[in-house]
């Protein structure tokens, strides 16, 4: 598969290169540091952790037919062993790295993309936001700082190309992904994926699904030019019923790949199951949402609110607060949560009383620093695994994101 990566490499050079118009660039950066101490109250010892995330994002317009997208994250768990200005551990990857011919033909915009990494995954609002000009609909609970969009319940990651086409006269995109990645047994798997989305006053819907088979070179001890014996099917959903600015019913799931082979279905993995669902109250004076959510731990992990992956809150907020340079948001989230279990343990009727119940307290604010930069400043206080060997939790962070 590294020849495939080589070829879209060499692809996107010779395009570049051959484009005679002058290019325009935008683009983001963001970034969120955070302190988080953890006092228990049965044990002498106390610890914290200081984590640091980022991201920067660009787009280049090298001519009216042609876009060259990328996107790269920062996470570090914890500097607080040395400090910032020595070695630490830290995860850093390519989000994404697309080049799009985009070209209108009757009454809709084509558009057709070479990609690298997680290509606008459900989930994320990045879809929603190209194809329509709309702002993200997803929790603000599954905020962080290691994208530009918001959090994906199912990724089209992988080198791929893809095909979507953009209705005028209907709010409508629809099209298909064929993609190479590796999947949950490290084998490289192809993948086709077909993709619906529309967006309205009334409601707004992203929806994908596909299936993908590991590429096999033998079959039964023998060389075989390609076998397919095993597929996995894949999917993800957003909906908004309603509107952003008024009560609406807010939906999100994802599966990341369920394995049939033969006759049966393998196992599933909780991890690979991801559900969030809020209904949205808006009324003149504030707004409030009620979240019950399943999401995987490796991405709650960057996440700025939440610690575990199973909970339900509430928040409370108002983000129409006139200030000097913009309207401010003040709000709180409630929530408690559940970890060291997952959504398939509940489904499968399994013994919960492992289980560490916990419960925290969130008051934020979100600060314009200009039209085009805004600060986030968040503190939270909790009990974590009430039940067991309980300890206080407190978190300090404060992030800030500008476009240029």
């Amino acid at each position: 598969m590294k020849a495939c990566k080589t070829i879209f490499f060499a692809a996107l050079l010779s395009a570049a290169f051959s484009l005679a118009a002058a290019p325009s660039f935008r683009g983001a950066i963001g970034g969120c540091a955070t302190g988080d101490l953890t006092v228990p109250l049965n044990k002498e010892k106390t610890w914290g952790t200081i984590p640091l995330a980022g991201f920067a994002a660009a787009q280049a317009n090298l001519a009216e037919w042609a876009i060259l997208r990328g996107e790269i994250a920062a996470f570090a768990s914890d500097v607080s062993e040395s400090d910032i200005f020595s070695d630490n551990q830290a995860k850093i990857r390519i989000n994404e790295l697309s080049f799009v011919l985009q070209r209108r033909a009757f009454t809709a915009t084509n558009y057709f993309s070479l990609f690298l990494g997680a290509y606008e995954p459900i989930g994320s609002d990045a879809f929603l936001m190209r194809h329509f000009g709309i702002e993200g609909i997803a929790s603000q609970l599954t905020k962080s700082y290691t994208s530009l969009c918001g959090s994906p319940v199912r990724s089209t990651k992988g080198t791929g190309i893809s095909y979507i086409v953009n209705f005028d006269k209907a709010p409508i995109a629809t099209g298909a992904y064929f993609f190479f990645n590796k999947n949950k047994e490290g084998n490289w798997a192809m993948n086709l994926d077909a993709r619906f989305a529309l967006s309205s006053n009334y409601a707004t819907l992203d929806f994908s699904i596909g299936v993908g088979a590991p590429i096999q070179d033998r079959y039964n001890n023998n060389d075989v030019v390609l076998v397919i014996d095993t597929i996995s099917l894949h999917g993800g959903v957003d909906f908004l019923l309603g509107s952003k600015y008024s009560h609406s019913l807010f939906f999100q799931a994802g599966v990341e790949d369920i394995t049939v082979k033969g006759k049966g279905a393998g196992v599933l993995d909780g991890d690979e199951v991801k559900l969030l669902i809020e209904p949205r109250i808006n009324f003149n004076t504030f707004k409030f949402s009620l979240t019950a959510y399943s999401l995987d731990k490796k991405s709650v992990e960057e996440f700025v609110y939440l610690n575990d992956p199973i909970g339900a809150g509430v928040t409370f907020y108002k983000d129409d607060i006139e200030g000097k340079r913009g309207d401010i948001t003040l709000g709180i989230h409630a929530f408690a949560s559940l970890s060291q279990i997952k959504l398939t343990d509940f489904l499968e009727g399994k013994n919960i009383g492992s289980a560490a119940y916990s419960a925290y307290l969130t008051p934020y604010a979100i600060f314009p620093l200009s039209a085009t930069a805004s600060m986030e400043t968040m503190a939270q206080v909790g009990v974590k695994d009430i039940a067991g060997d309980r300890a206080l939790k407190f978190k300090i962070g404060v992030g800030a994101k500008k476009t240029f």
